[in-house]
């Protein structure tokens, strides 16, 4: 029994002595990344990202001007519609009702104000003839006003009540197409007096005019200009890219996710019709294009102190170089002066330089 852990003990320590010849580790393996790169010419572009929510660009919630009972509802959610079209149409039996009564009503002024312009004109008659006092006429004449002050009351609710009635048929503001619809027929709706008032009747957008806001840092805005193109991709139709164009610019900074920055709207100008409101989409606004220009990879630059050094690769070890950068992207950075085309530079600083 005790040869067989003495046995044992020795294959432990053979296999120690084993692991720690090949490296400490079974699992290490020699790193495959290169440590060198050639000076090529090659093409930089330069762009800011940004991510997106896409929404209509014209977009209302419908509400009535008057108040009333739904008598029909015109469309439903998806339907497209022209502009001018029927949306909604209220009940128009009460107004019928107050039309009648407002014509009732201007019947009688009128009556009233004929019988007070012939008082009025025997009573003028009369006190040229000084058959009547000043006091008898001037009362007559106060009728006369107050009967043509009830007539145009009457002229005036009557008016009233035709532009409400032109007000019940709730028609599509623009060609659009009905995203939401929150009423049923029968539902009685309150008419809107102001913005935050009324009932809403439905959702209504032009989704042929799509807009992406993205928020933009603040130290990457100056690169944005209006009407710049922009290119656009939406994860859910991949392999697509779509036509953008800058449309709008923040004035002020906001802050979003704790960062400040400026809202950007786009345009879509070359859509798609799986591009739906709601969806993200992905914007990179071009902002430099360079064409066969000098470039190395960007490890392949370091900076110490205010200079930025590369390390050329020579026969005997490797030589330090002071470079000039100019563009770059997140590959590689543009070389203005201190290597040539062809020079191999190291990727990782080395220990010692000529």
């Amino acid at each position: 029994m005790k040869r067989i852990f003495w046995l044992a003990g020795i294959i432990v320590v053979a296999g120690i002595v084993w692991w720690a010849a090949r490296g400490g580790s079974a699992n290490d393996s020699k790193s495959t990344a290169p440590t060198t790169a050639k000076v090529a010419r090659r093409d930089i572009d330069v762009t800011v990202a940004a991510v997106g929510e896409i929404n209509p660009g014209n977009q209302v919630s419908v509400k009535p001007e008057v108040s009333g009972r739904i008598h029909r509802l015109a469309v439903q959610t998806g339907q497209t519609v022209a502009k001018g079209e029927l949306l909604v149409a209220l009940d128009d039996t009460d107004l019928l009702t107050e039309r009648d009564a407002a014509q009732t009503q201007i019947a009688a002024a009128q009556v009233q104000l004929a019988k007070a312009q012939r008082d009025f004109d025997r009573q003028k008659d009369l006190l040229a003839n000084k058959l009547v006092s000043q006091e008898v006429f001037d009362n007559t004449q106060t009728s006369l006003e107050l009967a043509r002050t009830e007539f145009d009351k009457a002229q005036k609710q009557l008016q009233i009540v035709e532009d409400k009635l032109k007000k019940i048929r709730i028609l599509a503001p623009f060609d659009g197409t009905v995203l939401n619809i929150f009423v049923t027929q029968g539902q009685v709706v309150s008419g809107a007096t102001s913005v935050s008032q009324g009932t809403d009747l439905l959702t209504f957008a032009d989704l042929k005019a799509l807009v992406i806001r993205a928020h933009i840092n603040q130290v990457d805005i100056t690169k944005i200009k209006p009407d710049q193109e922009v290119a656009i991709t939406v994860d859910s139709i991949p392999d697509t890219t779509l036509a953008g164009k800058v449309i709008l610019i923040a004035p002020i900074a906001t802050v979003k996710n704790n960062i400040k920055g400026f809202s950007v709207d786009v345009l879509i100008s070359k859509s798609d019709d799986r591009v739906r409101p709601g969806m993200n989409a992905n914007l990179k606004f071009p902002v430099v294009h360079l064409t066969g220009v000098l470039t190395v990879p960007l490890s392949a630059v370091f900076v110490d102190g205010k200079e930025k050094i590369a390390y050329v690769q020579t026969p005997t070890g490797s030589a330090r170089r002071v470079v000039t950068v100019g563009e770059s992207d997140f590959q590689n950075v543009q070389i203005l002066t201190g290597l040539q085309e062809g020079d191999v530079v190291l990727l990782e600083q080395p220990k010692t330089t000529m």
